[in-house]
């Protein structure tokens, strides 16, 4: 029963929306503005661009899960770090998608820098791995990942985050799977203190460009209200965000044309 299981699960991957051996992005802030996150700088730019961790001023820890169509198996877990110094930021994440049956996990550990006032660098160094259960074993590839983020004027950003540039694949021999190699370009634009608009495009060099538009807006003192549309597949998205003191919870609902809801949540601590 299980081997059906894996054989059905391994079919059904690629058709919900590419999630096999993908770069799984974090947060649900992000999510809820239909993944608009390459210009955005919060402590989960650890998975969006790490370029962006170098604007912030204190240690950030947060953690995220998201129940992809409300599926159990295409769950995704993951917790991320960062640490400024006055050498630069250091960021450490992991991440893990899957179940028993098939499971990929991520673990990234990343420096960012400011390079004068108004321009910011980044590269991150990845162990991925793809585990196909005790039977069909497991293994490991090394990867990396490399994020700008520049302030072309006053409160507009613009971001670029390219992953996996060296095109490393899973092969065993019962798998054989491209990690994707996936570049985003976008911008963040600051509209006032209470309002955000992003965009971006993203291009899996195996698959269709992607368009995102995303929205934030302050309601009150600490409460925000997000929306996003995405194209190939068509998805729009929803939620919240609340701010108290040094802690910040997010929450988001995306729908895919097909597919149905995928819920996610993030909570973050500052120090």
């Amino acid at each position: 029963m299980k081997s059906i299981k894996l054989f059905l699960l391994l079919l059904l991957l690629p058709y919900f929306g590419q999630a096999s051996s993908e770069n799984h992005l974090g947060g649900a802030r992000s999510n809820a503005m239909a993944k608009t996150s390459v210009s955005s700088f919060d402590i989960w730019a650890n998975y969006n661009n790490q370029a962006a961790l170098a604007k912030l001023k204190k240690i950030q820890l947060g953690v995220f899960y998201e129940n992809r169509f409300q599926i159990e198996d295409l769950s995704t877990k993951a917790i991320a770090l960062y640490l400024p110094t006055k050498l630069g930021g250091f960021n450490l994440n992991y991440s893990q998608f899957g179940s028993d049956l098939y499971k990929e996990s991520k673990i990234g550990f990343g420096y960012s820098k400011a390079l004068g006032q108004h321009f910011w660098a980044s590269v991150q160094l990845n162990q991925m791995r793809v585990r196909l259960n005790q039977v069909y074993g497991e293994q490991s590839k090394y990867n990396f990942e490399i994020g700008l983020l520049a302030e072309i004027f006053s409160a507009f950003y613009v971001g670029f985050h390219l992953f996996n540039p060296t095109q490393e694949k899973f092969e065993t021999l019962y798998f054989d799977e491209a990690i994707p190699t996936v570049a985003r370009l976008g911008f963040s634009w600051h509209l006032s203190k209470e309002t955000m608009l992003n965009s971006e495009v993203e291009k899996d060099f195996d698959h269709d460009i992607r368009l995102k538009v995303g929205f934030e807006h302050k309601l009150l003192e600490n409460l925000f209200i997000r929306l996003g549309v995405s194209n190939h597949p068509d998805q729009i998205s929803f939620g919240l965000g609340y701010q108290y003191k040094m802690m910040k919870i997010n929450l988001a609902y995306s729908k895919h044309q097909n597919l149905g809801y995928t819920p996610s949540f993030d909570l973050n601590i500052s120090f």
